[in-house]
């Protein structure tokens, strides 16, 4: 059977959030790292997590939790170092890339650690839509987003032209031709926690369910 590898770009400081690190931002009693690592296990892939700051922080609370429970999906979860990190996502995407290729990933799933709305639902969609040769992308609402979708190859064209905080973007630009778009509007909501004030908003749409 093919191998998809998820991988959950998760490395950047947050310098917009207070440089806390995105990753160990709680959502339902569980960090955002926890949930993307769940959200691509329950999608049927391979999670790969990318870290760099506070990568042993994020590798302590993933441990903490897999030694709880041994079933979980956390506990199953690969770990990619990018020391590359403060480049900006490029290095990280170029990162996660090579770490699913070493891993045997026939097709590559990108995700964002910082999109909590974007779950396994959505994951699956785009993974279905996904065919031989072709990029799948997410949208909301008519907005581009993620899940992206491409083969191991493509993948590896992205990461060769990803650029400071781009990861695949100038190369979907670049192959328009290539892009499929799948409607996740209802089964996804793509917005970002990037600034205090996107997570008082996330707060407020989940409450009581977030906290930090």
């Amino acid at each position: 059977m093919p191998v998809t590898v998820t991988v959950i770009l998760a490395a950047g400081e947050g310098s917009r959030l207070g440089s806390r690190g995105k990753a160990l931002v709680s959502r339902d009693g569980r960090t955002l790292v926890q949930h993307a690592v769940q959200a691509a296990a329950d999608a049927g892939t391979v999670p790969l997590l990318v870290l760099g700051h506070r990568a042993e922080q994020v590798r302590a609370v993933l441990d903490e939790t897999a030694a709880l429970d041994e079933a979980t999906a956390l506990a199953g979860a690969e770990i990619v170092i990018c020391p590359t990190w403060r480049q900006g996502l490029s290095a990280s995407f170029r990162a996660g890339v090579q770490g699913a290729h070493d891993r045997g990933a026939d097709r590559v799933a990108v995700v964002l650690v910082d999109q909590p709305g974007i779950g396994a639902e959505a994951l699956r969609m785009v993974l279905d839509a996904h065919r031989p040769g072709r990029i799948a992308r997410g949208s909301v609402r008519g907005r581009p987003t993620h899940p992206v979708v491409l083969d191991l190859r493509a993948a590896f064209d992205a990461a060769a032209v990803a650029q400071d905080d781009e990861g695949a973007r100038p190369y979907l630009r670049a192959h328009p031709e290539l892009l499929d778009t799948v409607d996740l509007t209802g089964s996804a909501e793509d917005a970002d926690i990037d600034t205090p004030e996107d997570l008082l908003r996330w707060r407020a749409a989940q409450a009581p369910e977030i906290s930090d």
